[in-house]
């Protein structure tokens, strides 16, 4: 386990000694690790520049290590400056070879990313490189990191949300109104500061860093198993002008009724109409939900006028989110 923090296996078995028999001499080491005794000379000076054992006045050498838990704190420490340093590099290395899209082999555009452990740790990795936003189209199905259907709250974001680090902008797809619990997931994004739209449905899910980079599902299934990483490219652009697209045209959630009365909302969700909003989140018909209900078409569009006033919104969509963020559905 040393070597995770610079060490190989004589420094790390040389400290152990050390720590075992308190204070010892090269002959004690050499003797304790089953090490050559030159071999030892030369670690013990390596761990006392690194600051893990320390000499003893007097002569011959004597040693003694530094407490074990000042020297985790120490290493870690130091093998963390050591990553950032590390990643600070690969990006100023990334952003040139970027700059350069034209230098690239058309193969080279598109990454085939395969196993579900892989797309996740892709999406983990293109929402911290972010510089100045995360777009993102949310839709069922989900898989979390057991594998199953279950949501799995997105905590890269809603940190990066906290720190006023990138901002992130989601168009959820219609759908997500059906998901358990997952609309309480939504509402936590939105509090936070991400910039959230719903549309009736989308054909993908994406999501895109900056103008840098996007992660796309490569099979119309959803399957979790595989997905595309697209650089800059055509096919980027086109990605980004389809996300635009679909922004502007889908309902924004961040976007405060003009002022629900709740007493007036409580009297219009009669038992009657509270069944209609549940068929209504999950985009039954017009006709269907008459059939359901027993009642004319034009009932049932008397009841979703009613509610949509009693709500203050002007639009179907917007009357299903409103009644769903206040509790009321």
């Amino acid at each position: 386990m040393w070597d995770s923090v610079g060490l190989d296996d004589l420094d790390g078995s040389t400290y152990e000694a050390l720590v075992g028999l308190r204070q010892a001499g090269v002959e004690d080491l050499a003797a304790a690790t089953g090490s050559p005794t030159g071999r030892v000379r030369t670690t013990i000076a390596g761990l006392v520049r690194r600051g893990l054992a320390t000499r003893l006045p007097g002569q011959p050498a004597r040693y003694a290590p530094v407490p074990p838990d000042l020297v985790a704190a120490e290493l870690i420490s130091a093998q963390e400056r050591r990553h950032r340093q590390f990643r600070s590099h690969l990006q100023q290395l990334a952003t040139a070879y970027a700059a350069n899209p034209a230098s690239r082999h058309p193969a080279e555009l598109i990454e085939v990313l395969e196993g579900a452990q892989n797309v996740r740790s892709a999406f983990r990795r293109l929402q911290d490189d972010a510089v100045s936003q995360v777009r993102v189209f949310d839709r069922p199905p989900y898989f979390n990191s057991a594998g199953s259907g279950a949501f799995e709250v997105n905590e890269d974001e809603l940190q990066a949300l906290e720190r006023s680090r990138v901002t992130y902008r989601v168009i959820y797809e219609r759908g997500v109104l059906a998901e358990p619990g997952r609309m309480a997931d939504v509402w936590a994004g939105v509090r936070q500061g991400e910039r959230a739209r719903l549309a009736g449905a989308l054909p993908l899910k994406l999501a895109i860093a900056d103008d840098r980079i996007a992660l796309v599902n490569s099979t119309s299934d959803f399957d979790a198993q595989t997905a595309y990483l697209v650089h800059p490219s055509a096919l980027l652009d086109a990605l980004i002008g389809f996300f635009e697209a679909t922004w502007s045209r889908s309902v924004a959630l961040n976007q405060p009724s003009p002022g629900a009365d709740r007493a007036a909302v409580a009297e219009a969700l009669t038992d009657e109409r509270r069944d209609l909003v549940g068929m209504l989140a999950g985009g039954l018909t017009d006709e269907a939900m008459a059939r359901a209900l027993d009642v004319s078409v034009r009932t049932v569009q008397r009841h979703i006028h009613t509610l949509m006033d009693a709500v203050g919104a002007e639009t179907r969509l917007q009357l299903g989110m409103e009644l769903v963020r206040h509790g009321w559905a």
